[in-house]
């Protein structure tokens, strides 16, 4: 008869569902610092609670054959067997306190770099195997587990074991074994240190598993009597289940089934969700097509503005182009007409200036021709300012008036003679400014 044996290093009932899938997966005989250490003191509690069964009325299927009743306090007191010592001898060589260790054990569960202890699982035989033999048969086990144990210390004699308890109440009887790996001769630190990854590697788990399941199955014989052979290792998915890993995959399927029952209590509640949504969205939808009617109406009203409004600043420009251009007209029309008037203006300066040169000939011969005799200027205005004339007629009315300065014929004959003379300067004007158009090609 071939028996499958199974040595595994780990805490499988703190792995997650992933990490004991890949352990699943992982060849016998290897392992993994992440998932497989009871890496402080509250993994260690469960450990306790596990291993000890200290949750059901199954206790007397229980059998601890190493340590007590309470795994973490068998951790301690191993801790404080093994490493006392080295605390000790370190603090001594410390000159500040905050460096010394009061309590290794403290240490190690607050920190996140060390594991604090190991568990390995061992268990030979299937549920096919044991499904149909007695509790007494199974109880025989306890002699082939219990030497499994010191065949355990002499291959891996840096491993100290702190409590080892045997199952019966599952398929197949299998042992718990919680220890503590030793590191020897560390150069910093505590002379001897926990140090998991210095004595369990994957090469020396393959070399540990070699040798146990040799020795395992030669006790198997030797306490029932029989020639029993065991099966060939096997990786992956076709080597045999064990009753420990049965019992872990019933349990996630347990954990499967609540989480589908759950998911679908999800699903139900989207469902209903869902339907609400739904109802919110077709809301949504008609409040949307309004809005979008609203705007339609708005932008058409808008539309219809600013055509209208175009319309009319399009006819307002228009408009200010026609008033720009006829302003632009009228003020061409002004600026000729402004030329026009300076050249008159020009010319008529001109024709006054050369009048008034001929003004003091003129005023000379009519002063000449209207006096008869010899009269100076100065004589003349005095004669002839209002005051003085007033004046001068007291003197004559005085003197019985001795001679009279003007005559009407006289004045006439004045008046005659400044008149042509005006009509000369005129015309000479006049005929001057024709003929000067006439040779620039304009008429007045």
């Amino acid at each position: 008869m071939e028996l499958s044996y199974s040595l595994h290093l780990g805490n499988d009932k703190n792995k997650s569902i992933k990490a004991r899938q890949e352990a699943k997966n992982t060849p016998s005989g290897t392992t993994s610092k992440n998932n497989n250490a009871i890496q402080n003191v509250k993994q260690l509690g469960k450990v306790n609670h596990h291993n000890l069964r200290q949750y059901d009325n199954n206790q007397e299927l229980i059998k601890t054959i190493k340590g007590s009743n309470d795994i973490v306090k068998d951790v301690k007191d191993l801790y404080l067997d093994l490493f006392d010592e080295a605390r000790l001898e370190y603090n001594n060589k410390q000159t500040r306190d905050d460096r010394k260790i009061d309590n290794y054990f403290n240490k190690i569960a607050n920190d996140t770099k060390h594991d604090l202890a190991c568990e390995i699982v061992i268990e030979l035989g299937n549920m096919e195997y044991w499904n149909e033999k007695s509790l007494e048969y199974k109880y025989q086990m306890t002699q082939v587990f219990e030497q499994q144990l010191d065949d355990l210390k002499e291959i891996v004699p840096d491993f100290y074991i702190a409590n080892a308890t045997i199952h019966f109440d599952e398929h197949s009887p299998h042992m718990h074994i919680i220890g503590v790996p030793v590191k020897e001769n560390c150069k910093t630190g505590l002379s001897r240190q926990v140090g998991k990854t210095s004595i369990f590697t994957k090469e020396s788990l393959v070399v540990i598993q070699d040798k146990m399941r040799e020795r395992c199955i030669d006790e198997f014989n030797i306490a029932y009597g029989m020639d029993s052979k065991l099966k060939e290792k096997q990786k992956g998915k076709n080597r045999d289940i064990t009753s420990y890993e049965r019992k872990l995959f019933n349990e996630r399927v347990k954990g499967l089934k609540q989480e589908i029952s759950n998911l679908q209590n999800e699903v139900s509640d989207l469902e209903d969700n869902k339907e609400s949504i739904n109802k919110q969205i077709s809301n949504l939808n008609k409040d949307k097509e309004d809005m979008v009617d609203e705007i339609d109406k708005k932008r058409k009203i808008n539309d219809k503005i600013i055509l209208k409004t175009k319309n009319q600043l399009l006819n307002e420009n228009q408009k200010l182009t026609k008033q720009n251009e006829d302003l632009k007209h009228e003020n061409y029309q002004l600026k000729y007409k402004n030329e026009e008037l300076e050249q008159q203006k020009n010319y008529l300066l001109y024709y006054i200036k050369k009048f008034l040169d001929k003004m003091p000939k003129v005023i000379k011969d009519i002063i000449d021709k209207v006096f008869d005799r010899n009269m100076s200027v100065d004589l003349y205005k005095n004669q002839y300012d209002p005051e003085m004339l007033e004046e001068q007629h007291k003197r004559v009315e005085a003197n019985n008036r001795r001679f009279n300065l003007f005559n009407k014929r006289e004045t006439e004959k004045a008046t005659k003679h400044l008149t042509n003379e005006m009509d000369k300067a005129a015309e000479e004007f006049y005929q001057t400014k024709k003929n000067k158009e006439k040779d620039d090609g304009m008429s007045l």
